[in-house]
């Protein structure tokens, strides 16, 4: 593709093998919104989009998986597509093919709805910084050498052989690979936490690592993620770049998505009125959480986790473990603090 370079020109590479869930529609519809930043989906399943930023490549996980050992001269044996995630790090060498005429080169999730992201990665904030948020739901990279063969950096915890040919999935994308990379070689990374991601065990939306409001909702509008929230007894609204409803699966309806505004509960994508929603639409729609159906809610949690851990493959079990060693050396603690408030 012939594509002038410019200062801003960001590609998004997007990876997907299997069914695709009943909530990508809200993913594409934000995607299509977004119309200065491409977005290339690298699906096994098709599906249609008449907007010119979205290029929808039909391929499969085989194909994938060879076009990432060609690029990185690694022998590849991943099976499935949970554990493929492991290679996006390799994805500004592997896809040069589509993205060498733009500046800056992604990733993300589609268990997620963008906001208009121009708004917040403006062209003042692009020249500034070489990476750009920190985890695999989106992470922005310019596309230069450096940020291309950013793994070959010192800091990561997984080696080579566990992320190309092990079991155990190692999210070297995340917290002790390119993270843990980045703050140890001085990146240049914005880490401004101007998004909307959730905490993980809560039956309502609350923000990890940012400041909650009693009452709050989440809401996407014409191509923005906005949050309505209370405070001092008047509805206030704020912007955010995206939002990621991670390990959820909210229903979706054609109507949801018929008009250009629908809320973003937990539980579901409902069709909303063009406006600031108010006070009875923000609980009913994301109701406060008590005390102790917090509490409840943590332990069950935990239970599933541990459930999970026993379960698991001998090199899975092994893996979390590494990792968990790695954070109480770090933090002295066994268990991140999520700063909810």
């Amino acid at each position: 593709m012939e594509k002038e370079k410019n200062a801003n020109s960001i590609a998004v590479i997007v990876t997907w093998f299997g069914p695709l869930p009943t909530y990508f529609p809200a993913w594409l519809k934000s995607a299509e919104y977004n119309s200065s930043i491409d977005f290339f989906c690298f699906f096994d399943h098709e599906f249609k989009s008449n907007a010119s930023n979205i290029h929808i490549v039909k391929t499969t996980m085989k194909k994938e998986i060879s076009r990432i050992a060609k690029a990185t001269g690694e022998k590849i044996t991943i099976e499935n597509a949970y554990k493929f995630c492991d290679l996006r790090p390799f994805f500004g060498l592997a896809y040069q093919e589509y993205i060498k005429e733009y500046a800056f080169w992604a990733y993300c999730d589609i268990d997620m709805v963008f906001g208009n992201l121009r708004n917040f990665l403006t062209d003042d904030i692009l020249s500034k910084y070489d990476r750009f948020y920190e985890y695999g739901y989106l992470s922005v990279f310019r596309n230069n050498d450096q940020m291309n063969h950013l793994y070959d950096l010192p800091g990561g915890i997984y080696s080579r052989n566990e992320i190309f040919r092990g079991k155990a999935k190692c999210t070297p994308e995340e917290q002790y690979g390119l993270y843990r990379i980045s703050e140890k070689n001085n990146i240049k990374w914005f880490r401004e936490k101007n998004f909307a991601d959730f905490y993980i065990p809560y039956s309502s939306y609350i923000l990890n690592q940012r400041e909650n409001y009693d009452e709050q909702v989440f809401y996407w509008e014409y191509g923005k993620v906005v949050r309505a929230y209370v405070e001092n007894d008047v509805v206030k609204t704020d912007e955010m770049a995206f939002l990621h409803w991670q390990k959820r699966k909210p229903t979706i309806t054609a109507e949801a998505l018929e008009g250009n505004s629908f809320y973003l509960t937990p539980t579901e994508l409902v069709k909303k009125e063009k406006g600031i929603p108010t006070r009875k639409e923000i609980n009913k729609y994301n109701p406060k959480l008590t005390s102790e159906q917090k509490a409840d809610q943590d332990k069950a949690y935990l239970d599933k986790k541990l459930k999970d851990f026993w379960k698991a493959s001998f090199s899975q079990k092994r893996m979390w473990i590494k990792q968990k060693w790695y954070f109480f050396k770090e933090n002295k603690a066994l268990i991140e603090s999520k700063r909810r408030k």
